[in-house]
């Protein structure tokens, strides 16, 4: 009896160790699929999902034609047509024709024209590259970047060749090409930064506008 209650402690003990030092990222997913393909060939594991197919990784819930999950741990998440990403602990969507999701480093790369809904924020985003930093909520748009934000006097929109959103700081970057038309008015410059607390705005380099008087 006693060397069989041994046994089980030890089982036990090894089954916290093992748990202890599995990668976090490693063991918070889920996923589904219409057609569901799995390769356990050593070096080269991976799913491929189709038909409805399904992930949920730390926190992040994406749907999409096809998904595919590979590397070590099935660390990196691969989605094509109409993806929809919703973080809801964020209140972000995303919709693009194409995503990738690094689950480690919590990087998000879309190229391809994107739309980017921020409850949290009631703000809107869009451009043909998006690199979206889940753990800083960074949001990085390209290439006819634009953002609509809704205001108490009408909505905000922003636009120029590179927009950062800062979802944590509450505030927006406008880089190259930067303009922002509000409330009858209009704002240009090389840089634009707004704040979205108190709707600040700072330009720099080649600065023009139009003001109601």
């Amino acid at each position: 009896m006693r060397t069989q209650r041994k046994t089980m402690l030890w089982f036990l003990i090894l089954c916290v160790f093992y748990l202890c030092i599995l990668p976090v990222y490693a063991s918070d997913i889920t996923f589904s699929g219409g057609y569901t393909k799995v390769s356990m060939q050593e070096g080269n594991k991976s799913v491929s999902l189709s038909g409805g197919a399904e992930v949920s990784a730390n926190g992040l819930s994406i749907s999409a034609q096809e998904i595919k999950l590979y590397g070590a741990d099935y660390r990196y998440v691969d989605c094509t047509g109409k993806v929809n990403a919703v973080d809801s602990e964020r209140g972000i969507t995303l919709q693009c024709p194409g995503l990738f999701y690094d689950r480690q480093t919590g990087e998000i790369v879309s190229d391809g024209w994107i739309e980017v809904q921020d409850e949290t924020n009631d703000a809107t985003l869009s451009g043909a590259r998006l690199e979206y930093d889940t753990n800083s909520t960074l949001i990085k748009v390209q290439m006819m970047a634009r953002v609509v934000k809704n205001t108490d006097d009408g909505p905000m929109v922003c636009r120029a060749d590179s927009i950062e959103f800062d979802n944590s700081n509450q505030k927006v970057t406008l880089k190259g090409n930067a303009n922002i038309s509000w409330n009858g008015n209009v704002y240009k410059a090389a840089v634009i930064t707004v704040d979205l607390n108190d709707y600040g705005i700072t330009m720099e380099g080649s600065i023009s506008g139009e003001v109601n008087g």
